[in-house]
């Protein structure tokens, strides 16, 4: 696998080899390809300095900056967290205070 990061603080596409069209990378955003998807393109940007290109081991854990799809996190043991509860957000003496203050002023 092959890590290709933007050094530049503009967006910019480069084509790659292959099937797919090509590589986006916002302002300073890093990416990972395939080592076969390098193209010349990607290779001309790192030697004028617009980019970086360097061998990253392929890892077996998933990505981090992946959402999970079933958007619940599961503790150690294994079984789902429940969901979390609504903060009741209706404060008490709050409509005594509204009233409190239009007294006030009608005395005033």
């Amino acid at each position: 696998m092959i890590e290709i990061r933007n050094l530049m603080f503009q967006p910019l596409t480069l084509h790659m080899t292959g099937e797919e069209g090509g590589v986006h990378l916002g302002s300073r955003e890093r990416k990972t390809i395939a080592d076969a998807q390098l193209s010349d393109e990607i290779r001309s940007a790192a030697d004028r300095g617009f980019v970086t290109v360097a061998d990253v081991p392929e890892s077996t854990q998933p990505d981090p900056r992946v959402p999970k799809s079933s958007g619940q996190v599961e503790p150690a043991d294994g079984e789902p967290c429940p969901e979390p509860s609504r903060r009741d957000r209706s404060v008490p003496g709050n409509d005594n205070q509204a009233v409190a203050r239009q007294r006030k002023r009608r005395q005033a």
